[in-house]
Parts: C-alpha cells; sequence; structure tokens
C-alpha cells in the first residue's frame, strides 16, 4: 500500500522580544530571516501579526506581489539601514522634478485642474514643513530654493527607517515627494495620492478613452499605495519628525 506524504505546514507566530524592544515574527518557533539575513522585527505587534498573517495565507508556492508588508519590512530592514543616505539623496532628486510644480501651458482646462488640485498639496507642505515650492510651466527641472531642500533633508533624516521605507515606495509609486510625505502625514489616503498623481493621464483619456495599460498601472499604483497606507496604519505611532 502506497503511502500517503503528509505535507508540513509551518506555523507563523509574534513573539515580544525585549531585547530589541520589538516584535518578532517566527516561523516554527524561529526567527523569520529577510533575504539579507535579518529577523523580521517589527516596532509594533499590529505590523508583525499582520506579516505573520501573510505568510499563513501562502501556498505551497510563495508569491511576494501577495505579501506586501513583508516586501516592504524587508526593506526596511535589509536596503533602508544599510543604504539610508543613499535612499534619502533619490528622495531629494525628486525636488528638482516635482511633478505638483510642472504645470501645463495648454488646455486651459488641464492647466485648471492641475491648479485646483495640486496647489492646495503645495500649500499644505509650506505650512506643515516650511517648504515653499516654485512652480513652472513645462518639463525642464525647476531650481528650487536651497533652503526647501535643507529642510527636505532634516525632515527625512528625523524619519526611522520603517517610516523612511514608505516614504520611498510612496513617493515612488506617486512619483511625488510632496505626495508621498502627505500619505506619510495622514494628510491623504492613498485613493486621494493616486487621484492627484494620475491627472495628467486621467485627462488624456478624455479625449482619447481608456487604455488598458494604464489602467493596468493605475490599479498597481493604487495597490502600493494602500500596502504604504495599511503600513503607516500598523506602525501605530505618529511620524518620529518634527518641521
Amino acid at each position: 500500500m502506497k503511502k500517503t506524504r503528509i505535507k508540513e505546514t509551518s506555523i507563523y507566530a509574534v513573539k515580544a522580544d525585549e531585547k530589541s524592544q520589538s516584535f518578532l515574527v517566527l516561523r516554527n518557533d524561529r526567527p523569520l530571516m529577510t533575504p539579507a539575513g535579518n529577523p523580521y522585527a517589527l516596532p509594533s505587534q499590529a505590523l508583525a501579526e499582520n506579516i505573520a498573517q501573510e505568510w499563513r495565507a501562502q501556498g505551497e508556492k510563495i508569491i511576494p506581489a501577495t505579501m506586501p508588508l513583508t516586501q516592504l519590512a524587508a526593506t526596511a530592514l535589509d536596503r533602508i539601514s544599510a543604504q539610508r543616505q543613499d535612499i534619502i539623496a533619490a528622495l531629494l532628486a525628486y525636488i528638482g522634478s516635482e511633478l505638483l510644480c510642472h504645470r501645463a501651458a495648454h488646455p486651459a482646462a488641464l492647466r485648471a485642474e492641475q491648479d485646483a488640485i495640486w496647489q492646495p498639496y503645495l500649500n499644505w507642505i509650506c505650512g506643515r514643513y516650511d517648504m515653499a515650492y516654485k512652480v513652472a510651466t513645462g518639463i525642464m527641472p525647476i531650481q528650487q530654493d536651497p533652503i526647501l531642500t535643507l529642510r527636505m533633508k532634516e525632515t527625512l533624516q528625523a524619519l526611522d527607517d520603517f517610516y523612511l521605507a514608505a516614504l520611498s515606495s510612496a513617493t515612488d509609486s506617486a512619483g511625488s515627494l510632496v505626495l508621498g510625505l502627505a500619505l506619510l502625514d495622514g494628510q491623504n489616503t492613498a485613493q486621494e495620492i493616486l487621484f492627484a498623481a494620475d491627472l495628467d493621464s486621467r485627462h488624456q483619456t478624455q479625449f482619447w478613452g481608456e487604455d488598458s495599460v494604464i489602467q493596468t498601472r493605475q490599479n498597481e499604483t493604487l495597490k502600493d499605495l494602500q500596502a504604504c497606507e495599511l503600513w503607516l496604519g500598523l506602525l501605530g505611532r505618529g511620524i518620529p519628525c518634527e518641521p
């Protein structure tokens, strides 16, 4: 009689670690490790529990795309901690090409929509962080006031690795550092950030119709932003930076 092979199922749990003052994700009672060999040590129990649940939901094959929190955790623990200054430099590079500062000369309807949707974000960041952005038409980089870069750098330096991981992901997804900070600060939801980030594409569809490629990109962008939004909510504490 042929023996039936029983698949061994991994058990995922969360344990508080007093030494590191964090919460460890365990697999079969041993710390689950990131690709770089760091333990998944998270600053909040809620975040650790959600990451453990992502692993429990996996089948025989691990599908990273269904584990956004795990991916963000690996980014924070492996990449941000090791390349912190490089990550900050990459974010600062968005200043000269800030999406919200590049307005259309025409058509008038597009420019009016940009002013109505984008300018409030620039007004917000000026009031919240004392960063005044210049606005211009065209696509050429804008020479912003050096004091803006200095203040932005100070703001980014004050973020811990977990918040910086979320900001880096949100900024890359939205194509805007200002929008990334608005999500980080809880000023706007992921859906609202996408609405602002995709303004130009949305305007084009009014004339050329729906584009499946653009729609797919928008869906993926929304998933990424929602993952950052969930991540920030699960951290369970205020943003560790002051303007």
